[in-house]
């Protein structure tokens, strides 16, 4: 694919600044406005003001939009005949899957399950990677998670990671938006797809207000491995594998163009 070039001298000279006295960002945002066909795939979603239409513009497009009072939803990534809105926020700290299984410390000194986890029906449940890697129901899983929750295997509250992105929410002054239900846990291809695009995500939500971006580390999915363990997915290698829901990983919700 060609890529269309111009000189940065005459970029930075259009927006008021000479080669030898130009900022690494202007820089940067030199190289990136004449390199739009890399974020293909990746818009920003909103629902706009004047009649709460669901609407997706390229990165390049949304600084204008956003200052004329329009926010943002999240960063809508499409790729492969698949599609995930990014939240721009996640949560503030690890958190983890569901309250049980109950940690205990075996006789190494390791953290280890009680054996009182809980296999919730209606979720993607799998020990096998490939099968994981392969599960793009995230929306499905988080609903039966947050429907199997009790007062003994708590998944539902925003302490815990189904219902921290099942009570998360983004409006704009007219409350309209991706309101508290429409968002989900990723499931590990869901997340996977995150992982894939994590450059490009990170840059578009480098142009939302008050985005925080996402981390090179380890997030919670939806897709289950058993009773006592949950898949997660490292954003830094890409590496996944199942861990004790009682883990305390990142959590960042999804969801769609609604």
């Amino acid at each position: 694919m060609g890529i269309q070039t111009k000189e940065i001298s005459a970029w930075l000279s259009a927006n008021g600044q000479a080669v030898t006295n130009a900022s690494k960002n202007s820089m940067i945002e030199a190289i990136n406005a004449n390199s739009l066909q890399m974020y293909d795939g990746v818009f920003i979603m909103y629902h706009r003001l004047s009649d709460g239409f669901p609407l997706a513009v390229r990165v390049s497009d949304w600084p204008a939009l956003q200052a004329s009072g329009q926010i943002a939803d999240g960063v809508l990534l499409v790729e492969g005949g698949k599609h995930v809105v990014i939240a721009p926020t996640e949560a503030s700290a690890g958190l983890p899957w569901s309250s049980k299984p109950t940690k205990i410390e075996d006789s190494n000194g390791n953290d280890a399950s009680k054996g009182d986890g809980v296999q919730i029906s209606g979720v993607t449940t799998t020990g096998d990677r490939l099968i994981a890697f392969a599960d793009f129901t995230g929306k499905a899983n988080t609903a039966a998670i947050i429907n199997a929750s009790t007062t003994t295997n708590i998944t539902n509250t925003a302490d815990y990671a189904p219902g921290f992105c099942n009570k998360y929410a983004r409006a704009n002054a007219n409350n309209r938006g991706l309101l508290a239900g429409s968002w989900w846990l990723p499931s590990l291809a869901e997340l996977a797809l995150i992982w894939a695009n994590f450059d490009k995500v990170n840059y578009a939500l480098s142009k939302i207000t008050g985005a925080t971006q996402l981390q090179k580390t380890w997030y919670w999915s939806s897709t289950q491995g058993s009773a006592d363990r949950a898949w997660y997915l490292t954003l830094s290698a890409g590496g996944m594998n199942t861990n004790y829901k009682f883990g305390q990983f990142r959590v960042r919700p999804v969801s769609a163009f609604l």
